[in-house]
């Protein structure tokens, strides 16, 4: 009896050590065999909280938050320098940034980042780099990340009879 308890505690113990150390080390592995999928999925839950925020936040807190997002696509972009993704994201990021710039009246800074923006975008080979169609298509861009509104949004629709 007492050698069934003693495996059962043992069982009990290596299952939650298991269950506690198992993300961690999924972490490794996938960073270590993976770096670009790794990192990519940690971009995009990154960029998706940026964004969000922005909507949510003043301006002044937006241009801060993207500004950080920037430096980090930045510092990777300098890793990987072939990397067409890296090249959009710091694009549309410096066109965010110019548009909550505009919003802040700060007109040089918000000119320098556009223009910055659509070099890359540019260098990318993207026919349509006005500044018109960016600001539209980063506005829609953001407003994807909008959080879902329980209040003004219902859930089913009904039908009507006409």
């Amino acid at each position: 009896m007492k050698k069934a308890i003693a495996l059962f505690i043992c069982v009990l113990l290596g299952s939650l050590l298991g269950y506690f150390s198992a993300p961690i080390l999924f972490m490794w592995v996938a960073q270590s065999s993976e770096p670009e999928m790794f990192t990519g999925s940690m971009l995009a839950n990154y960029k998706s909280s940026v964004v969000c925020e922005c909507n949510d936040r003043p301006p002044s807190e937006g241009v801060k938050e993207l500004s950080e997002y920037l430096s980090i696509l930045k510092g990777l972009r300098a890793q990987n320098q072939g990397s067409k993704m890296l090249a959009q994201e710091v694009g549309l990021g410096s066109v965010r940034l110019s548009t909550l710039e505009s919003k802040l009246n700060q007109r040089v800074q918000a000119d320098e980042d556009m223009r910055r923006g659509q070099e890359e975008l540019a260098k990318l080979g993207w026919k349509d780099f006005s500044k018109a169609h960016l600001t539209s298509l980063v506005s829609q861009l953001n407003s994807e990340y909008k959080p879902f509104d329980r209040k003004s949004k219902t859930l089913s629709t009904s039908v009507t009879a006409q």
